[in-house]
């Protein structure tokens, strides 16, 4: 297929293989998935050859919401970051590697990666996934297999750590999978159970000293390219320090069901009876508390997102949310970071044993040390909760701990002023050029990784009003400063900012004055 348009290209001929593109592309619809995405590859192929990167990195993105399992996707990305990110190249050749099973090609793609190691420029380390065990065998299962099948031999190990299971089933399997694994796995019984934290850092004291760590709930399963686009974050530059996922069910990081629901209302493959009970369940608005994954069972709920994650899984031009925390659930860490956190062997603080809060305190404190976190709208992981799930008393007690060991409850700096944001939001879309935000209620940052994940370019400057905050916030916002809101001297060019946003009580109209352009808009908060 498309034989006369691969011809056109290889001889030079762009114009007409341009005419003959749109006349395929305009079918494309009526073609399998597969040959879907091979026509965009294609596409991709003429406007690299046309040089026109921009267009060349669209066209490959559509050809994976095709097909994200064609490796010419991944070897066209890696020759696209060659000279621009080389880590993020290697990762992508190690994914052409992946997906590759034509022995010609690969022979091709092999020479490439081995030259792009022999560079000695490349700094990406391999991953150890750290799973923390106990019982739920056939979740556990699913979560293992989940990683053999989505992160390329060879770039990882498993470590688990089982917290004293009380099933037979669940031990069986882990003896068994240590006994055969073509990987190198390592399995570590506790002999009781010693809660997330500790038993966390029992797992990252055991993983290979060179990796980086990926801490991986055993309720969690990996979607296709869910580790991939983690690793890219990872490498995006030298300053990130960890990588989180989107998911059904985790705290700030879940997808909004009315994404789902749209998803599933296009669908017009696979099985229409799935869909539609699927459906159902996302629309029933009479059972509101439990969650939806939770209501559909395990196989079918995994079937759903991972039909979701299969077209969500491409390369995008903002693919990062900036954070101050990531959810424990599934998070990678860089080994640049873990040697910085933990010089006495706890990545996770022990005082929050037995769980909750404890990935909170990780992300303050990598936050503090300097380091990047980002979470990435294009890796997707299934969680089916539970452990903790659903007790209250546990969670409060963590909150607590939290608040004595830093000062402050992080539940009052996690969300954005989400009614504001989407306004100023659209005052991006309207204008020409780049919006200036001034936040005197800017905090850690909440605001401004919100409005960056639209537009990455809305320029925020934020005003804290203590040192702490303002530590935590310049991952996140353009600038920052601290001090007393209403009276700190602002750096910036007087009048220079399209929005403001403050409250009433902490900040006067002469000070906001100071900073708003004559047509400006400003959002105060009353209590």
């Amino acid at each position: 297929m498309y034989e006369r348009l691969t011809e056109l290209i290889r001889q030079g001929d762009f114009q007409e293989a341009l005419y003959e593109f749109q006349d395929e592309y305009f079918h494309i619809d009526e073609r399998s998935f597969s040959d879907a995405g091979k026509l965009c590859v294609l596409e991709a192929t003429l406007w690299e050859s046309l040089r026109d990167c921009v267009a060349e990195f669209d066209a490959l993105t559509k050809a994976c919401q095709y097909d994200y399992g064609n490796y010419e996707i991944y070897y066209m990305l890696a020759l696209y970051y060659m000279d621009i990110n080389i880590d993020k190249a290697y990762l992508c050749m190690e994914m052409a590697l992946h997906y590759c099973t034509d022995q010609e090609d690969r022979a091709v793609i092999e020479s490439s990666f081995v030259e792009l190691k022999s560079t000695g420029r490349v700094r990406v380390r391999n991953v150890s996934v750290m799973i923390l065990s106990y019982n739920e065998p056939e979740l556990l299962k699913k979560c293992i297999t989940s990683v053999e099948e989505n992160i390329p031999q060879g770039a990882f190990e498993i470590v688990v750590v089982d917290n004293a299971s009380t099933e037979l089933k669940t031990l069986d399997y882990l003896r068994s999978k240590r006994d055969t694994a073509d990987y190198p796995f390592l399995l570590i019984e506790n002999p009781e159970n010693y809660g997330f934290s500790a038993g966390c850092n029992i797992g990252a004291a055991n993983c290979n000293p060179e990796n980086d760590i990926f801490f991986l709930n055993n309720d969690a399963i990996l979607t296709p390219n869910a580790m991939f686009w983690l690793r890219m974050a990872l490498y995006e530059d030298r300053n990130v320090g960890a990588a989180g996922a989107m998911s059904n069910s985790a705290s700030l990081q879940e997808i909004d069901k009315s994404a789902l629901i749209e998803f599933f209302l296009g669908k017009k493959d696979g099985d229409k009876d799935k869909i539609d009970s699927v459906l159902k369940v996302l629309q029933d608005a009479d059972d509101e508390k439990t969650p939806w994954h939770k209501r559909l069972p395990l196989d079918q709920a995994i079937w759903a997102f991972e039909q979701y994650a299969a077209s969500h899984c491409a390369p995008l031009r903002n693919p990062y949310i900036r954070s101050f925390r990531l959810t424990g659930f599934a998070v990678l860490v860089s080994r640049a970071a873990i040697l910085e956190l933990a010089r006495e062997g706890q990545v996770f603080d022990e005082y929050f044993s037995p769980a909750y809060f404890e990935d909170d305190d990780l992300g303050i404190r990598i936050a503090r040390a300097g380091f990047k976190q980002y979470l990435c709208k294009n890796s997707l992981i299934y969680h089916n909760g539970g452990g903790f799930g659903g007790n209250n008393e546990a969670m409060e007690k963590g909150r607590e701990k939290f608040i004595q060991k830093w000062g402050f409850d992080i539940w009052n700096y996690s969300m954005p002023w989400i009614e504001t944001c989407d306004r100023i939001l659209e005052l991006a879309a309207e204008k020409k050029g780049v919006l200036r935000v001034a936040d005197f209620t800017c905090d850690f940052g909440a605001n401004a990784a919100y409005l960056k994940s639209t537009f990455p370019d809305i320029y925020v400057a934020g005003v804290c009003n203590n040192p702490f905050a303002a530590g935590i916030a310049h991952n996140i916002v353009d600038d920052v400063i601290y001090g007393d809101l209403n009276c700190i001297r602002i750096p910036w060019p007087e009048h220079s900012f399209d929005v403001v946003i403050a409250e009433k009580k902490n900040v006067s109209k002469g000070q906001i004055g100071r900073c708003l352009k004559a047509d400006g808009t400003t959002f105060l908060y009353e209590e």
